[in-house]
Formats: structure tokens, sequence, C-alpha cells
């Protein structure tokens, strides 16, 4: 083979080599930052209480949205207000960087993603899949409750339905990132928290 040909193919693979070094070790600082998130979330993302979101297999650019909002802003040297407030979330990334926070982000999206195995109620499962109002939240999560090819947006399929009842009722109640959430979400608010929670236990039980 070409001594120069030989040159380029060793560069090349050690490029390739150095950079899944990289990745690798990027994705370990994110599991060694998540390591206090586990107690709550699970040691890979699926979370130990339906009240509790599963983060494992989330999508990232979601993941790292909703952790940036809960995390304090400086400015001008002064501590801001984060957008959504959360008292034990808003203490932990506080020490966190924004690239520690992308960083576990990275981590938990390429877990596996868990379905719920908490217990459903059929009865509201049936309401949520005959309500009017099922088509207003699939033009943005899709029929299955996932929709990979918007990252920001958060897969709701199989989702812990009692966290995601209490999500939708945030919104609708303007406690969560009321200023910087999709104006989508303000069709929550036309919407009975009964039928809401028949909503969440449909899309909890997507799998």
């Amino acid at each position: 083979m070409n001594k120069s040909i030989m040159k380029f193919t060793f560069a090349v693979l050690l490029i390739a080599a150095s950079s899944n070094v990289a990745m690798a070790q990027e994705n370990e600082d994110g599991r060694r930052y998540g390591n206090f998130c586990s107690s709550c979330h699970g040691t890979a993302g699926a979370a130990v209480s339906d009240a509790i979101p599963s983060i494992g297999g989330q999508h990232k650019d979601f993941l790292i949205s909703s952790m940036m909002d809960m995390k304090p802003a400086i400015v001008d040297g002064k501590e801001q207000a984060p957008k959504r407030y959360s008292t034990l979330m808003q203490i932990f990334f506080k020490g966190y960087s924004e690239d520690e926070i992308k960083a576990m982000a990275d981590w938990y999206s390429s877990r596996p993603w868990v379905p719920t195995n908490y217990p459903l109620n059929q009865e509201l499962v049936n309401k949520g899949k005959a309500s009017a109002n099922l088509s207003t939240c699939t033009e943005c999560h899709t029929t299955n409750g996932n929709k990979p090819d918007d990252t920001g947006i958060p897969r709701i399929d199989g989702q812990n339905p009692t966290y995601l009842y209490h999500a939708l009722l945030e919104y609708k109640n303007d406690k969560r990132n009321a200023e910087g959430r999709a104006p989508e979400m303000d069709v929550v608010k036309d919407i009975s928290d009964e039928e809401l929670r028949a909503l969440a236990e449909y899309f909890s039980s997507l799998k």
C-alpha cells in the first residue's frame, strides 16, 4: 500500500478512536454527575414512584431545557429565580454548570425507555382514548406519544401516570414555565381536571 495512503488511513482511524474515547468519557461524566438523580429517578432513569417522571430514554433536548429551566440564572452577579420552580431541583441544579447538565442529559437520553409498570385505571384509559381533545395532544406528540423527529418535545408514551397528570395541571395553572412554554399548551386551560387525568392515563398506557 502506498505510504501516503497508509498514513492517511492511520490518521483517520486515530481521529475516530479519539472521538469515541471522548464520547465515552462524556457519557461516563454524565452518569457520574447524575448519581444523585438515581435516588428518585432510578439508576437508569426508570423512576421509583409513579409521581416522579422516568427520564431514561427521554429526548435529550427536552431533558436539557427542563433542567436548565430549574437552574437559577445569574444576571449581573445576582441570582434570579428559575423559570420553573422546584425547591429540591432548584438547589440541586444550582451546583451544576450548563455543560454538566448537558452531560447528564446525554447519559439519561442514551438509556433505554422503560414504560411505566404502575397500575392504570382502565376506565380512565378508555375515556382518554375517546377524548375529543386527544387529537390536540397527538398533533405534537403523535398518536403513539413519542415524536422522534423533534427532541424538544417530550415522549409521553408509557410515562408515569400521576406525574403526567400533575404536569398537565401545572401547565393549566401556569405553574410550569408560563413564559417560555409552547403556545399549544394553553389548550389545557379549557380541559377539565378529570379529562386531563383520563388523557394522562391513556398516554401512560401506550407501550
